[in-house]
């Protein structure tokens, strides 16, 4: 487990996708807390000036908001983004693929186009172009980091889950094939991490039936991204961390 000692994160530039609630507002918190600035991309701008409020008022960092609906990205404002982040940073230390809806649970037969291009898009085809259009200015970093938000349904398909479970083995997919022609760059490491049963708005949609104080808060889950984010994980070999391993 990770000591208290965090200064290793103090000005880091990491952007947080679907940061306006869950496990991202929670990171977002969390990074400010220890210095880190973090860039704010949700689709949600109300939420999004609200938890910017809160970070300047508590911390001396250097935040910044993206609007964007991942569901209707396309390469220009990928671009758009890549652009932005340069004007304002002189690096991007981290890059943390958490967006993710899980829009419906129902049988293939009954899944409709519509849902499943949504689901499609914000869960995998945003994460495939904001890493595309990212990585040059991860390049510049000295401890380069992609994270992904995974799933246990990233593993083994199951059923009522769709195009969530399609898209979470999918982004899974993509971060092994980012790590690998990655390895070659100093110090650049790619995760995949699952946080298992969390308590998040997704998750009291899955499962309607089951009480949310039972189950374990964002907060538990943030010195695994801390490891991540850390020196420490440079020399690890593991690239698919679950909550409940030993880091």
């Amino acid at each position: 487990m990770m000591n208290d000692n965090l200064d290793y994160l103090k000005d880091k530039n990491i952007l947080i996708t679907g940061a306006s609630k869950g496990i991202g507002r929670c990171l977002a918190m969390n990074l400010s807390k220890h210095k880190a600035n973090v860039i704010l991309l949700a689709k949600n701008e109300d939420l999004l000036d609200s938890l910017y409020d809160e970070i300047k008022e508590k911390y001396d960092t250097n935040p910044m908001i993206i609007g964007c609906d991942l569901s209707e990205l396309e390469e220009n404002k990928a671009q758009e983004i890549a652009n932005v982040i340069s004007k304002n940073y002189k690096c991007l230390d981290a890059l943390i693929n958490n967006a993710g809806i899980l829009k419906k649970m129902s049988s293939i037969h009954d899944y409709d186009l519509n849902s499943w291009e949504k689901v499609v898009n914000v869960n995998l085809t945003s994460a495939f172009l904001i890493s595309k259009y990212l990585l040059p200015l991860l390049m510049d970093s000295e401890l380069p980091r992609i994270i992904f938000t995974s799933s246990s349904v990233a593993n083994m398909g199951k059923a009522y889950w769709g195009a969530y479970s399609v898209t979470k083995a999918g982004t899974k997919n993509l971060s092994e094939i980012l790590n690998d022609e990655l390895s070659s760059i100093p110090n650049f490491k790619v995760f995949n991490f699952n946080p298992k049963e969390t308590r998040t708005e997704m998750r009291a949609l899955a499962y309607p039936a089951e009480n949310p104080s039972l189950v374990k808060t964002p907060d538990e889950l943030m010195h695994y991204y801390f490891w991540m984010l850390s020196e420490k994980s440079t020399s690890s070999s593991k690239i698919h961390i679950d909550f409940g391993d030993e880091i």
